[in-house]
């Protein structure tokens, strides 16, 4: 009975620290399954020309400063420079790119 307790205590301690070691580490794959991480809306300004962008910083609308920074997302227009980033964390779920106007009118003046 003793042996049973004290494997279903060390079980259970083995399952926390677990779930607390994958929910602290943030890259995409655990961002994406993070239940306490909330999807949200930026907007970034991201180099032209190029559909891989690494560093990225995002901004919440109306906010001066960055938000966060994303480390790597992709893109599919060469030629757009504004986009709105639906996120979750590091997992980035959408990415729209928006004229130049519509990326200003959300950036404090």
């Amino acid at each position: 009975m003793k042996k049973a307790k004290l494997f279903g205590s060390v079980l259970a301690a083995f399952v926390v620290a677990t779930a607390v070691g994958i929910l602290s580490i943030h890259n995409q794959l655990t961002d994406r399954i993070n239940p306490f991480l909330s999807e949200q809306i930026s907007y970034a300004k991201v180099p032209q020309g190029s559909q891989r962008y690494r560093n990225i910083e995002l901004y919440t609308a109306g906010q001066e400063k960055p938000t966060m920074m994303l480390k790597e997302m992709t893109g599919y227009d060469p030629e757009g420079q504004y986009v709105t980033v639906q996120h979750k964390g590091q997992y980035v779920k959408r990415v729209t790119y928006v004229s130049k106007e519509a990326f200003l009118e959300r950036m404090p003046q």
